[in-house]
């Protein structure tokens, strides 16, 4: 069952568990979509600071999904967020 967290704080624990899976967080601005990718052989989630709140927790919650987190112990209220949005990206065919 999710359990609506304010936004900012949401946001605070997604980028807290992406720093335990990707090597570097970086946020940058310019004309891309939230996302991770390769750099020199590194996982690198980049993050777009122009994006909406809501739209930077959807991507960072996907991106998280994604890694695969059943072997992390995450809050329950914060592993239903990731589960919820993993689960719109895979109906809205994003994966």
């Amino acid at each position: 069952m999710r359990q609506k967290l304010k936004s900012d704080k949401l946001l605070g624990e997604l980028e807290e568990i992406a720093g335990r899976l990707f090597s570097e967080i970086r946020y940058e601005q310019g004309l891309f979509q939230t996302g991770a990718c390769l750099l020199r052989g590194r996982k690198i989630l980049m993050v777009n600071k122009r994006q909406p709140i809501d739209e930077r927790i959807a991507a960072v919650a996907g991106e998280i999904s994604r890694e695969g987190i059943n072997n992390m112990y995450i809050k329950p209220a914060i592993r239903a967020e990731i589960e919820h949005y993993g689960e719109v990206e895979m109906e809205e065919g994003i994966y």
